[in-house]
């Protein structure tokens, strides 16, 4: 901007020091040449009350919060009579540097009579719509509009001169801001409201409007400063993200935003659900919080060159939640452009894929099992009931019965733990939350199902923590006792479960330590990898069920060897803790 464009009294400045100010200016506070104020504060011009307003004015215009800002002020000048001025100030690119122009308007007496004409002034072409009210008037009509009101309305000067503003309103204005602006109004104070207007043509727009009083020296309101700032892109925004906010808190899919250097600025429900992070948690911090080390460096290369690219990206991987759970997902990255093609956002979607991969996992290891276990009991028993047949006696035909019944009971206990899986992999279970100290409780359940076994229960946990999936945590446990008791080969079987506080959040640690033979360490690693192959696979249902059992309730599990012989099953139980007794511990740092 060139000084020759500055109509008007006019100052320039730079945090909240005169730069430059024109004639008009130093007559309107004063003083008799611009060199005169250059370099001094622009506050040392404004009346007391109105200097801290002013500033803070100042500062949300260095911070972009608004193109432009308007405020009704007071001015001291030196030696002279102190008058309400209109401050119009926006930015304004200054011998290479931008900086603030300040424009000022001297509203006159309380006559309604303008002091200096506003459309001579460097305000008409301000980058909002700024009007002014007679508010000693009947009907407070308008005595100025700047061109960017125009431009805004599609109303011509001499069509708005003369008229309350109302007439911007229509059928969709909603009579709550009209009513709270009436209310300012009549009140005397400054408001702000945002209302449908209506240009001249019928289209409506969403119209930003602040009214100030403005008042002479004796403190009558004289004039109605007002603002208009078209904010119709703004409300559309906001609808958009309405929208978008009201679909994903919906979804049961793990869904968050990040802004393009990848620091998540948004999850939904299911994020926090899954992952375990609330939103305060992860809102500022970027994805590493899920890394779970499965993936190595080169895979999240190529992810971030494919989505800076502009490109989607998916893949299958491996997240760990908060307390330490792996979980599956198969991940969608979709990055979000501007008009001009830049990446502003990615939108990231992880449907869970732990739950089917199990379902599936479970379906063809049963089969395998059930083939191979129930071939084999049939033809055992087929063989046997001929050898009846032939008409055997003594020793040998007890020999036959005893087999029969020992393969008949083994199909039936496949039936049952078939059964037992298929509730499992339809999540048959009921759910119900089981408070930690209750787990003392099961085992003197299962003591009583195992009388001739010798069960004990140590809670060693303290505060008021609840499995969220009880249901499934007492099936696990049961299974992981009923491993101890029946394949036992010395009396009594023993199984000691111990709960104690883990080193994890939001987890306890439950042991089952048995005194029985011991797990070969190549079953545990079929279990443990979750595939199989010919020469590599277990024959028990039993350590599947445990296995999987414990995954459904989010848990994870481990098996070490007892001393001096056994087992001892490890399992991290994911729990709520009470509000009052709660971590107030944050996600991990980047």
């Amino acid at each position: 901007m060139n000084r020759g464009d500055l109509v008007g009294p006019v100052v320039v400045h730079s945090a909240g020091t005169i730069t430059y100010a024109n004639r008009e200016f130093c007559e309107l506070v004063g003083v008799d040449a611009p060199a005169t104020v250059v370099g001094t504060p622009l506050g040392q011009f404004v009346a007391d009350a109105d200097r801290d307003r002013l500033a803070d004015h100042f500062d949300r215009l260095g911070r972009n919060e608004k193109p432009a800002y308007g405020l009704a002020v007071e001015l001291k000048p030196d030696g002279g009579v102190r008058t309400h001025v209109v401050t119009v100030s926006s930015h304004v690119e200054w011998a290479g540097e931008t900086r603030i122009h300040t424009s000022v308007m001297d509203l006159g007496d309380t006559s309604g009579r303008l002091a200096t004409t506003p459309r001579e002034t460097a305000a008409h072409r301000s980058p909002i719509g700024v009007t002014i009210a007679d508010a000693t008037a009947d009907d407070e009509p308008l005595v100025y509009v700047n061109d960017t009101f125009v431009e805004l309305t599609g109303y011509t000067r001499e069509e708005a001169i003369g008229r309350n503003c109302r007439f911007l309103q229509g059928p969709d204005t909603r009579e709550e801001p009209v009513a709270e602006m009436r209310a300012a109004i009549d009140a005397e104070r400054s408001v702000t409201v945002t209302l449908r207007n209506y240009r001249t043509d019928g289209s409506m727009f969403w119209n930003r409007v602040t009214i100030s009083p403005v008042r002479d020296a004796a403190g009558t309101v004289t004039h109605l400063l007002g603002f208009q700032e078209d904010v119709s892109e703004t409300k559309l925004n906001e609808h958009e993200r309405a929208l978008f906010q009201t679909h994903t808190e919906m979804s049961d899919q793990v869904m968050f935003v990040t802004d393009v250097n990848g620091v998540i600025e948004y999850v939904n429900p299911a994020f926090e659900r899954v992952t375990g992070y609330t939103a305060a948690e992860a809102v500022g911090k970027t994805p590493r919080i899920l890394q779970s080390g499965r993936q190595d460096k080169a895979f999240y290369e190529e992810m971030w060159e494919t989505i800076t690219a502009g490109e989607v990206w998916e893949a299958e991987l491996t997240n760990r939640t908060k307390s330490g759970e792996l979980y599956r997902s198969k991940q969608k990255i979709v990055p979000v452009t501007d008009d001009l093609g830049a990446v502003t956002h990615f939108v990231a979607l992880e449907p869970d894929v732990t739950d089917e991969r199990l379902r599936t996992q479970a379906l063809d290891v049963l089969n395998r099992i059930l083939r191979h276990n129930v071939r084999t009991s049939v033809n055992v028993i087929e063989g046997y009931t001929e050898l009846l047949e032939s008409g055997v006696e003594g020793a040998e035909r007890r020999s036959a019965i005893r087999t029969i019944r020992e393969r008949t009971a083994a199909l039936q206990e496949i039936s049952d733990q078939t059964t037992r899986l298929r509730e499992l992999i339809q999540a048959e279970t009921d759910p119900s939350p089981l408070p930690v100290g209750d787990i003392a409780g099961l085992v003197d359940d299962l003591q009583e199902a195992y009388p001739d076994a010798t069960l004990s229960a140590t809670i060693e946990s303290g505060g008021d923590r609840t499995i969220q999936n009880g249901s499934m945590f007492a099936f696990a446990l049961e299974e992981l006792v009923e491993n101890a008791v029946v394949h036992a080969d010395r009396d009594p079987a023993r199984a000691d479960v111990t709960v104690t506080d883990s080193v994890v959040d939001n987890t306890v640690t439950v042991e089952v330590a048995d005194n029985g033979p011991g797990i070969p360490e190549s079953e545990w690693e079929v279990i443990k990898t979750g595939t199989e192959t010919p020469l590599q696979h277990t024959n028990s249902i039993g350590l599947w069920v445990i296995y999987w059992s414990v995954t459904t309730f989010g848990g994870s599990i481990d098996l070490s060897a007892n001393q001096p012989r056994g087992s001892v099953f490890t399992v991290q139980v994911p729990v709520e803790t009470a509000p009052a007794e709660r971590s107030e511990s944050r996600g991990p740092a980047e």
